[in-house]
């Protein structure tokens, strides 16, 4: 008898202990990012540079959508990576987020 109840017991603790821990982790797996785009928002875009702004904090890149031009203008911020040299005429392939009515690049690669 006494061993069945020390059996129980210990079962009963092993269970408040998994949800204890399972409790403490899920948030952090589910807590929304505060301040950023979730990773599907992230788009890209292959072009040449077409011009560069506001002291490299801005550039415009030509691309071609359905055999028609069209200019997608970005924004740099602290977290944007450039890769390579990037210049006007440079082919790049910017990889960016819609924020606040801007393209932000987050990153640009200048194409070989």
């Amino acid at each position: 008898m006494l061993r069945k109840f020390l059996l129980n017991a210990s079962l009963a603790m092993a269970g408040l202990i998994l949800v204890g821990l399972s409790a403490n982790t899920l948030p952090a797996l589910t807590a929304p990012q505060s301040g950023q785009q979730s990773q599907q928002d992230t788009k890209s875009v292959v072009g040449t540079v077409s011009s560069i702004g506001n002291n490299g904090h801005s550039f415009a890149v030509e691309v071609n959508q359905g055999g028609a031009k069209e200019t997608v203008q970005f924004v740099v911020d602290k977290d944007t990576q450039v890769q390579g040299q990037v210049k006007v005429g440079t082919s790049v392939m910017v990889e960016y987020v819609a924020m606040a009515d801007q393209n932000v690049a987050r990153t640009v690669t200048a194409q070989g």
